[in-house]
């Protein structure tokens, strides 16, 4: 049987269908009709499907019923059928005109004509079609399984056999995902972001990509742990037929979740390594074969660091963009060991994400990781200080702050020594005190809340902290002092902490 259209279901009389609007598309092809009564029908029902309502998707206002039908044609739906039981509202003239200016047939459909008749018919009349649907459906898979054999990937496979270009995009960090880097044009990455980034907990099924007023792309979710759509490239309206693209956003959200697992393995692995290294608990003959897995070793390399919240976006952003390099929190740090060579991509990576950064000097020595991991430390403190997005510890000077672990405890013990003795003999916190007092600009009900004490006891401590140092906690001569010696504190506990 030949292609079938809105037109002979029209001519087929014991259809009961009759043409209200639109009759300038009545040669629209129909491959299947879907009854779908949900506020937003386009969504789920695909190019060249006829969409069958009793009326109850149909908006009761004009411009609701306008917008529906542009959004029915944009989506390249054969047309609208609505049974004739009463449960539609009125339609309006705007909304007739619309559909007759777009040539989107609207049907009624007589009472007593079951949808699943219409359903059966066109089913009957496109058995051929489905036919090849399933022969597609099995190219797909195989297509699936040899892209784990082969050099291509899976992305690239299924593009060439759908015909259409295939992307996928993390759209909560805006990258790019499964290898594929600078495809898909910066601006089109932004403005699906842009539409999406209210709606992350529930992606919509499908969204038109519109740079200006020109349509570039549309993107359809899919069902992964990382807020990923499927992008495909096109500058009208996507229509590839709704049986393959379902089969297509599975095999590649399938493809996603193994990739990301792969990646979050590869990171708790390099994390345990970065930390042996750090800790001196793994020497270098035995990090050495480890960092060429990591595809670090026989190279300079340096560490930046960066406030431990932003460990997942520095992973996503950097691994997303095939940067070899290590990474792991410790403490209220994040750090991550990259290529230095790469240092100015991985650095601009970055800032797009995380406020301040800091960066150590170049190494190519395993044995100098944790002096490099405290200089990055350094430089980040120097950051947060003046407010910077970056700082260099090979260019800027960090601030008045020790640049080695011995001037780190001097300074700290020149301040804070008495107070570190006190509490040491007396099981006491004023240190810890005075840090979080600090820390929290000198917020009574803030720092009294983060130690779980009483306002009157924060006053004794902070009375007792004065006593014991000499120096007040409202001088701000004495507050910068407190705070400069606090930092050192913590580089030298340890180095890392």
């Amino acid at each position: 049987m030949s292609e079938l259209t809105v037109g002979d279901l029209v001519a087929m009389r014991q259809l009961g269908c009759q043409t209200i609007a639109g009759s300038g598309g009545l040669d629209r092809p129909v491959v299947w009709a879907h009854s779908c009564e949900l506020d937003d029908p386009w969504n789920w029902v695909a190019t060249d499907e006829l969409l069958m309502t009793t009326g109850m998707c149909i908006p009761s206002d004009e411009a609701g019923q306008v917008e529906m039908v542009r959004q029915l044609h944009k989506a390249g739906i054969a047309g609208m059928a609505i049974g004739d039981d009463l449960k539609a509202p009125p339609l309006t003239d705007a909304m007739l005109d619309t559909a007759n200016t777009l040539d989107l047939p609207v049907l009624t459909v007589s009472h007593s004509t079951p949808f699943s008749a219409i359903g059966r018919t066109v089913g009957v009349a496109t058995q051929s079609e489905q036919i090849t649907r399933i022969a597609r459906l099995s190219r797909l898979y195989e297509v699936a399984r040899s892209a784990t054999l082969a050099d291509s990937s899976l992305l690239d496979r299924l593009s060439a056999e759908l015909g259409h270009r295939l992307h996928v995009i993390d759209v909560e960090f805006g990258t790019e995902v499964l290898g594929r880097q600078g495809h898909v044009p910066t601006d089109t990455v932004r403005a699906l972001c842009q539409r999406v980034g209210g709606k992350l907990d529930r992606l919509p099924a499908r969204q038109a990509i519109t740079v200006g007023d020109e349509l570039v792309a549309t993107a359809f979710a899919l069902s992964t742990h990382r807020k990923c759509m499927l992008v495909v490239d096109g500058a009208s309206d996507i229509d590839m037929d709704a049986f393959g693209l379902l089969h297509a956003q599975s095999l590649i959200g399938i493809e996603v979740e193994r990739a990301t697992r792969e990646r979050e393995r590869d990171d708790a692995a390099g994390a345990l390594l970065f930390q042996q290294i750090v800790d001196g608990s793994l020497g270098s003959d035995a990090a050495q074969p480890r960092l060429e897995q990591s595809g670090l070793a026989d190279r300079e390399w340096i560490v930046i660091a960066f406030d431990a919240q932003h460990l997942r976006a520095a992973r996503i952003n950097l691994g997303d963009s095939a940067f070899p390099n290590l990474s792991s929190a410790v403490g209220e740090e994040g750090y991550v060991m990259a290529d230095a060579g790469n240092m100015s991509e991985a650095v601009e990576l970055l800032t797009g994400r995380i406020p301040h950064l800091g960066i150590s000097a170049p190494t190519s020595t395993i044995q100098r990781l944790p002096d490099s991991v405290r200089q990055a430390r350094w430089a980040l403190q120097a950051a947060r200080a003046d407010g910077s997005a970056v700082a260099e510890y090979s260019t800027a000077s960090p601030l008045f702050l020790p640049r080695t672990l011995s001037e780190a405890t001097f300074a700290a013990r020149a301040v804070l020594g008495d107070l570190m003795d006190h509490d040491a003999a007396n099981q006491s916190q004023l240190v810890e005190t005075l840090d979080a007092f600090l820390t929290l600009d000198r917020s009574w009900s803030a720092t009294a809340e983060k130690l779980m004490i009483h306002r009157q006891t924060l006053a004794y401590r902070l009375k007792r902290i004065e006593t014991i140092t000499g120096r007040s906690t409202k001088s701000s001569a004495d507050i910068s002092t407190f705070w400069m010696a606090l930092i050192a504190l913590r580089i030298s506990r340890g180095g890392t902490e």
